[in-house]
């Protein structure tokens, strides 16, 4: 269930062996402290990568969100671009004209 964490699947299957052993003794004998570290740290590892599994569909959310913003953003300065364009089209246009009016007219 964590090799994704530690990338160990020898020590994820015998940790998971070990506190599957743990748990299938707690009600007929005393559990020693050597027991309770093993399951500390299985709980440990399952928090890790259930995390994990969480923040990585979030960080897909997030990078959804950053792809839909700079989609928006380029198709605005695509429309910014083509307008300045067509006003220094229209302006060049304007200011020959006059030229021409003045000077040739």
């Amino acid at each position: 269930m964590s090799a994704r964490m530690f990338e160990n699947q020898l020590f994820d299957h015998w940790l998971q062996q070990k506190s599957q052993e743990i748990l299938s003794k707690m009600d007929k004998e005393k559990v020693t402290t050597e027991d309770m570290l093993i399951l500390t740290l299985k709980a440990q590892t399952n928090h890790f990568h259930h995390m994990d599994v969480e923040f990585r569909e979030e960080f897909k959310k997030i990078d959804t969100r950053f792809d839909k913003l700079e989609k928006k953003f380029d198709q605005r300065l695509d429309r910014m671009n083509t307008l300045l364009m067509w006003g220094f089209g229209l302006i060049f246009t304007s200011m020959l004209g006059l030229f021409i009016k003045t000077f040739l007219g």
